[in-house]
Parts: C-alpha cells; structure tokens; sequence
C-alpha cells in the first residue's frame, strides 16, 4: 500500500506543478485537455502528511547520540551547521489545493485534517525560527509583502487550530462511524488514530511552551489538564500500535540510511559518549540491544555472551575530542559501534514521526511542573516502558529498570529522571525532537569544544534558533528588519538571538 501511495505522491508533484505554477494570476489559466486540472485529495494529503527522519543522519548527531568518524578525515562534526530556516508556504498553498478538492469530492475529512496540518506547518517554522508572517501570509499578489506576527500570536492560533480540528475530526467521526480517509501512510486510513495524534502533538506543542506557563493568555495549563483530563473529547493514544511510524521494507525507496548500499557508514558511524554514558550509568538493558561491546573489550573477553551483558564493555566517543584521536581510537577499537545485528541491514528500525512513549513522557513531565491532576509516576511507567518494548527488552528487565534501577522520584531531580528518560528514547528516532527538548531544558548536558565548531568565546553554547531564508532581505526587507528589532533589538539575524518561546 505505501509503495502505492509514494508512487502516486511522485505523480501528484507533476500535477501540483501544473496546477499552482501560475497561482498568481488564475484568470489567464486556459483549459489545456491534456492536461489535468483536478487531482483526488487523497494524493495531495499523502504528499502533506510529515515523514519520518531515518536513523544514523546528521539530524542526530546533532544531537550527540552518534557521531561520524571517517578514517580518511578527521575533522569533528561541526554543530553550527544546518541551521537555516525555510518557510514553508508552498505546503500551505497544498493544503488549500486539498480543500478545493476536497470540497469537490465531497470529501471533508480531509478538509479538518488540512487544518491540523495548517497549524503544524506554522508552528514547526516559528519553533525554528521565531517571528514569522502568518496572518498576510499566502496573499500572493495583494499583500506581496506581509508583516511578521510575534511568536506568541502564531502559537495560539496554532494551539486554537488544533483544537478546532479535535473538535471536528470528533464529530465527524461520530457523524461517520468506520468511515476511512484513503492516502494515509501511517494507519490505512484510521481517523481515530488521526484524532489521537492531534492531540498528542498539542501536548507535544504546550510542553514546548514550557518556560511560558504563567503566561494567562496562552493558558497553558489549563489546555494541558483539559486534553488529559477528558479522553472522550480528547483521545490520546494508548499503546505502541498508535504510533505514527513507517516500516522499511528494503525494496527501493525503503531502505534505512545506515545499510549495505552505504558501506561506507559501516566504519565511520560510533556512538557518542553523551548518549552512551546515559545508559551506561542507569544501567539501562537498551544500551546491548543498540550497540556492540568495543573490539578490545571483545577481544580481552573469553566468552562473547559475558562481554555483551556487562555495562563496561561499551564505550562512546568524546564528541568534542580533536577529530585526529577519535579517527586513531576508533582505529584502536575503542569506541562502540551499532549493533550489528540489529542495524546493518536495509530494514533497522521503523522511521518514527511521533511516539505513544513520547505522549507519556509529556504527561510525566507535566505532572512533575504541576499542569496537570495526572499521575506522574504512572504516566513516567508508560512511557519508559512503551520506548523498551519497541527495542524489544524483556519485560522483567523494564520491571527491573522502573521499580529498581532508575523509577520515577519527585521534585527537581524527578524532572531530569523524565528529561533523561525522553532523551534515551528519542534516541536515532523523532526528528528534531530530542534537540528542542535539550535547547528548552538544558537536559542532558551537551559536550562542547572549539573542536565542534563551538565559538569558544560564546563558552559552552549550541546554536538555538534557525536563520531566515536569505532572500527574505531582498524580498521582503522593510517588514524582516523589523522583525529582528522588535525580537532581539538589533538588525541581527544568527543562530545565537534567543527568540520569545526560550525567554523566562
């Protein structure tokens, strides 16, 4: 089914080209018979709906979970890269193409799901960078130049689209019981499915806000515990079978990143101590399953089994070491590679947009701060459990980890338990994900050196927000100018500004 829908999604990119390449100016299209001027929504839903980050890319060394050290180069990674923004208009105006088909089809499922995509599409661009034009947006030739609204703005009618679309998805199902929406990757179709993730990224959305939970206007905690608090109206997912996740098949066009077509990850892809040593002192049952001992501890061991289950066989590069030792380390056979078994293969595992144990972890995270009546303890369970059961750890080790080695303990130090916990399992999984909630937290504590790209005069600080698109200078100066001033105080457009959603 998926090779089905990719297929007609390439498809779907040839005939949005026709149909939006002169958006500004519909009165002069001329009917073209063979050409097509109408496209099903199914196909333009696929082509909006988010995908899934593979493992082992630089979008997660970024956030020092693994690190790329090739024999033949040996610089270290450079954090302050990758960092500019894009806007994403060109999906929006997807979104209202899928309305307009949508309505021909008789077909407004589509239509409520297009809002929850709309809110996403403008919460994911100010998350990165800030500011950004919303309300003058898409105007096209009327408004060729739109203002920025704050963050702030952009947020709550984010948060207000998401909860419209809860709402409608809700009774139209009610109103349409076992009805399917078709072009979905992810669940064949379920729209109750669709319903949970909507609100499982609105609570992705409020933790975000996390240093803003004062902020009367945005009523942070007041929207978390009414999510939480009522199923009916607002269901969450309940199991790992409500994850948002794609399977790759190891047919063309579905393979992992880190396999046999790409030999040379084979050599140059180790573990970074930052996620390693997590798991290493929580004596954590994940750490065998994602890695392999180191080849000396593999070769000093008399049996192989013994060396796989004892925590000191495992060792992650100091990813802020000159890239010159870690090459002659790795070399040396001390650092530790992912499993084998597991990971080098086309298939690895699934691609993962978001999780059932991302959602608890959240609701953990906010029972610890106060949002919400839920308890924390439970929800802390769940989550730590679900992210295990998906590598596969026996359940009497889970019973183990959460009772034993590292259960849920109150107050401040509680906190960092769950913080460390979301970052274990967003681990090669979830996108950008690990980094907001790093950047937001400060949790775990990343490594730094002038040998990662760190500006030592800045001390120990990455990059924390995405640049403008460049062209916004030239296309739109007046009004991007003005944004910067009113946001940081200066005509200065870096990844260092602190934009309003990280301020306390």
């Amino acid at each position: 089914m998926i090779k089905n829908i990719i297929y007609k999604s390439t498809i779907l990119v040839i005939l949005l080209g026709v149909l939006t390449s002169c958006l500004d100016d519909f009165d002069e299209l001329r009917e073209n018979p063979n050409q097509p001027n109408s496209v099903p929504p199914s196909l333009i839903f696929t082509d909006l709906t988010p995908g899934a980050t593979a493992s082992f890319g630089g979008t997660y060394e970024r956030m020092q979970y693994h690190t790329w050290i090739a024999t033949d180069n040996t610089n270290s990674p450079n954090f302050n890269s990758g960092f500019g923004g894009s806007f994403n208009y060109s999906s929006v105006r997807n979104i209202e193409k899928m309305n307009e088909e949508a309505d021909k089809a008789g077909a407004p499922e589509y239509k409520i799901l297009g809002k929850f995509y709309r809110a996403r599409i403008y919460l994911e661009m100010t998350r990165r960078m800030g500011d950004i034009p919303l309300t003058e947006s898409m105007q096209g030739v009327e408004i060729p130049q739109p203002i920025y609204d704050t963050q702030k703005s952009v947020y709550l009618q984010g948060l207000n689209w998401l909860d419209e679309a809860n709402t409608e998805l809700g009774d139209f199902i009610g109103a349409n019981p076992g009805k399917f929406i078709e072009g979905d990757v992810y669940f064949d179709g379920n729209l109750s499915k669709w319903q949970k993730i909507i609100n499982s990224y609105t609570l992705r959305i409020l933790m975000s806000l996390s240093k803003k939970e004062s902020d009367a206007d945005l009523n942070i905690k007041g929207r978390f515990e009414g999510i939480v608090s009522n199923p009916a109206k607002y269901p969450l997912m309940e199991s790992l079978l409500d994850n948002a996740q794609l399977e790759y098949s190891g047919e063309d066009g579905f393979k992992q990143t880190y396999q046999p077509e790409q030999a040379v990850r084979k050599d140059a892809v180790v573990y970074a101590s930052t996620y390693i040593d997590i798991l290493k002192d929580n004596l954590d049952p994940r750490l065998m399953i994602v890695a392999d001992p180191t080849k000396d501890a593999l070769e000093a061991g008399s049996d192989e089994a013994t060396v796989r289950a004892d925590f000191d066989s495992y060792e992650g590069a100091d990813i802020s070491a000159p890239g010159a030792d870690n090459s002659s380390k790795k070399l040396d056979g001390d650092y530790s590679f992912p499993n084998d078994d597991k990971y080098w293969n086309f298939v690895g595992q699934p691609g993962i947009w978001m999780s059932y144990w991302e959602q608890e972890l959240h609701i953990a995270e906010a029972a610890n701060r106060g949002w919400t009546t839920a308890d924390a303890k439970t929800h802390y369970d769940k989550g730590v459990t679900a992210s295990m059961r998906w590598y596969g750890v026996d359940e009497t080790e889970i019973t183990d980890y959460i009772t034993n080695k590292q259960p849920y303990i109150a107050g401040a130090a509680g906190l960092t338990r769950v913080l460390e916990q979301k970052y274990l399992a967003f681990a090669e999984n979830s996108d950008q994900e690990s980094f907001f909630t790093t950047r937001r937290t400060g949790v775990p504590t990343y490594i730094f050196s002038e040998e990662n790209g760190i500006d030592p005069n800045l001390g120990e600080k990455y990059p924390i927000r995405w640049t403008y698109p460049g062209s916004e200078d030239d296309d739109n100066a007046i009004n991007y100018r003005a944004a910067l001033i009113a946001q940081f105080g200066e005509e200065i457009d870096d990844r260092d500004q602190v934009i309003w959603l990280l301020k306390d």
